[in-house]
């Protein structure tokens, strides 16, 4: 709540309160400015600190686009690893790469039956650069643009 809002909501507290007082009760006005203190107070703190009067009409955050960040950022940390260590390359990414490249080559009419990346026809369809990655045992993360060139030709399958 805006501290206008707030002042102006705890004046009209303090006026009623003050008004309820010195005409029913028929307080002294400064008993009554006394009595009509605590809940101006009240109400000032409760605007100010708590918020609640405002609505917030804004729509909640999509989930996926959480989990993509998520993701993202995860992958940015494992790419960053294997780039120094090849055990974490052959270890973390290329098993993930490999499973993504098996269930593309499954979706393409000609390799559905493709039961793994020694296929021949998957080195055909991958080429052979793709395919090595994939499947050496030794291999390394290649630069960043050969590597975002090879993601994108598994991302065309």
């Amino acid at each position: 709540m805006s501290p206008f809002r707030a002042i102006g909501l705890t004046i009209l507290t303090a006026v009623a309160v003050f008004l309820l007082a010195t005409t029913t009760m028929n307080t002294p006005f400064w008993w009554a400015v006394l009595v009509s203190l605590p809940p101006a107070a009240a109400v000032l703190l409760t605007a100010i600190f708590v918020g609640g009067f405002d609505q917030d009409w804004t729509p909640e955050p999509d989930l996926p686009a959480a989990s993509v960040c998520l993701h993202a950022s995860q992958l940015t940390d494992r790419l960053g690893q294997a780039a120094t260590d090849p055990y974490r390359f052959t270890s973390r990414v290329q098993p993930r790469l490999r499973r993504l490249a098996l269930s593309s080559l499954r979706r393409v009419p000609d390799t559905a039956d493709i039961a793994d990346l020694h296929d021949p026809r998957a080195r055909e369809r991958l080429g052979a650069d793709l395919h090595e990655l994939l499947t050496a045992s030794g291999a390394r993360l290649p630069k960043p643009d050969e590597f975002a060139a090879m993601v994108r030709r598994l991302e065309e399958l």
